[in-house]
């Protein structure tokens, strides 16, 4: 044990009591040190506790305002560690062997929303640890790190991070395994589980039933049963006596070394429609490319109502017209009525609560009698139903203005009210960022699963979305990505992760489902499908296409916008 002078730890061994405490060892290194403590095989190690890491932190915040993201990295890599601390280190590291690996644990990698985030370091040499240390550190204010704080309203330096050094492997086999019901789910590479975990590899998945052999032939030739076996015992051992879920794993010989714990929290995916059942209709795809273009409450409470009337006439984009935001607004609430009225042949407020009554109809699970009273509705005004779209217009180019939305589109998820108080000024907002699940996405991935061209992939997590196909290149940078698109991805590198908070699905067409960023995506209860082969969806489409996610089936559905 290493503390400053006033008696605070700076460096623990695993096996030290106080290293339970996920305060002084971030959520991995509390685990390590439960899962020591209760005989799991745990490699040795130390942990650089997370309160060391707050002065550099608080260096790289104020650097970032300055300098940005490579400034705030240079200034926490640069700065060294206190010279009896680093002494210290380097002595444990030796003790520990060579060589060693280094890795972050944060106070936020408790929740697998955060897996991949960080930097870790491999085959350091003991005098080496130090700068590893502050590389961890450092790692905080990536680029994309930096895009996952702001997603979740966090400043990058009030969140501390303690580093684990522990020995280097050179393992035969490597991989990530979870606890599905009474079956352990282990995904499997030869050799070291890093390029799997990171997105590069897709792995050999096998399930491990309490009773009767493993299934999966890639994982069982890979590895055969018995450290399969081996594997599946570890991580039941780990929930019996730490409540531990998942873990990342590797062998030497026939030895599991548990490389990680987790217990990422059980969250259901937003409840989808699986019945397609008279979705088949031509007038349900026509619905569906309607409740894509006018999402969220605007569009159900200022365009639905009476765009049923003609749902083919106001598919295309219109132009916002010249005017003042607020008083385009007021004039759409006050055309709505009147649109609706002409719509459904009755008065304004009657032909309002029917049109409302039919759209929740249209989201239940027997569509078929609303779908059909369409075919009596009258068609609006053509020249009113496009000037209220050209105010919508303006309303949404106001909002951007006025930095209330990023894009145009996100304003269609917003409320009228609230929408009129920030147009009004009489509420101040911080720019939308989140929109969340949007209640005709059942629709519509009801309709693309129905309708829609089929691809078949590998579940990797649970749900069925629907959204916008939106290709983003292995950078991650891209602006083209809108609220509530399906991410559609070459591989699942953890960069992408920051897209997750804001995105309907997730598709990638290499990789395999032990990867970090699948992780993320079950915690974030977003629906993901791997190794689906897109190329020529890609490459010949000529028009924007909607996609349906199937997570449970691996099944990838596609449709025109």
């Amino acid at each position: 044990m290493d503390e400053d002078g006033g008696g605070q730890h700076r460096l623990l061994n695993l096996s030290d009591p106080d290293a339970l405490d996920p305060v002084l060892s971030g959520a991995k290194g509390a685990w390590l040190a439960r899962g020591l403590e209760a005989g799991l095989p745990i490699l040795p190690g130390w942990v650089v506790t997370a309160p060391v890491s707050r002065p550099h932190l608080e260096l790289g915040a104020e650097a970032l305002i300055k300098r940005g993201s490579g400034g705030a990295r240079l200034e926490v890599s640069q700065r060294a560690l206190d010279p009896s601390l680093a002494n210290r280190l380097v002595e444990a590291g030796r003790a520990l062997g060579d060589p060693l690996v280094v890795r972050s644990s944060s106070v936020l990698e408790g929740g697998a929303e955060w897996s991949g985030a960080f930097t870790s370091y491999l085959d350091i040499h003991p005098d080496e640890l130090p700068r590893a240390v502050t590389g961890c550190w450092a790692s905080v204010f990536g680029v994309s790190t930096l895009e996952r704080f702001e997603m979740e309203s966090l400043a990058p330096e009030s969140s501390p991070m303690a580093v684990i050094i522990q020995p280097a492997l050179d393992p035969d086999y490597g991989g990530v395994a979870h606890i599905e019901g009474e079956e352990v789910v282990i995904t499997a590479v030869k050799g070291s589980p890093a390029p799997m975990v990171q997105g590069w590899a897709p792995g050999n998945t096998a399930r491990v039933p309490l009773e009767g052999e493993p299934t999966g032939h890639g994982a069982v030739d890979l590895m055969g049963t018995t450290l399969l076996n081996s594997v599946a015992g570890c991580l039941r051992k780990a929930q019996r006596t730490v409540g531990a879920t998942s873990c990342e794993w590797a062998t030497t010989g026939d030895t599991v070394h548990v490389l990680q714990l987790m217990r990422p929290p059980h969250v259901e995916p937003e409840g989808l429609r699986f019945d397609v059942t008279g979705l088949e209709d031509p007038v349900a795809i026509l619905v569906g490319g309607l409740v894509r273009r006018f999402p969220g409450p605007l569009g159900e409470a200022l365009v639905l109502p009476w765009a049923l009337g003609s749902p083919y006439a106001f598919l295309d984009p219109v132009e916002p017209a010249d005017e003042d935001p607020r008083q385009a607004l007021r004039s759409v609430r006050e055309h709505v009525g009147t649109l609706t009225a002409q719509v459904w042949s009755l008065p304004k407020k009657r032909a309002l609560s029917q049109a409302h009554r039919t759209l929740t109809e249209l989201r239940g699970p027997n569509p078929s009698t609303a779908l059909a009273q369409l075919g009596s509705l009258h068609p609006p005004d053509p020249d009113l139903a496009n000037l209220v779209r050209r105010h919508l217009a303006s309303v949404f180019v106001g909002l951007v203005k006025i930095g209330a939305v990023t894009w145009p589109e996100t304003a269609w998820h917003l409320d009228i009210e609230t929408i009129g108080a920030i147009l009004e000024g009489r509420v101040t907002v911080e720019k939308q960022r989140r929109v969340g699940f949007e209640r005709w996405e059942p629709y519509g991935a009801a309709v693309t699963m129905a309708n829609g061209v089929s691809t078949q992939g590998i579940a990797a997590a649970p749900g069925v979305a629907g959204g916008r196909f939106r290709v983003v290149p292995d950078n991650g940078v891209t602006d083209s990505f809108r609220p509530r698109d399906i991410i559609v991805a070459r591989h699942p590198t953890p960069n992408l992760a920051p897209l997750l908070w804001d995105a309907s699905g997730l598709i990638t067409t290499g990789g395999g489902p032990g990867a970090h960023l699948f992780e993320s995506a079950r915690a974030l209860a977003i629906p993901a499908v791997c190794a689906a082969d897109l190329g020529d969806v890609i490459r010949d489409r000529r028009s924007e296409l909607y996609v349906a996610v199937d997570g449970l089936t691996g099944t990838v559905y596609t449709s025109e916008w």
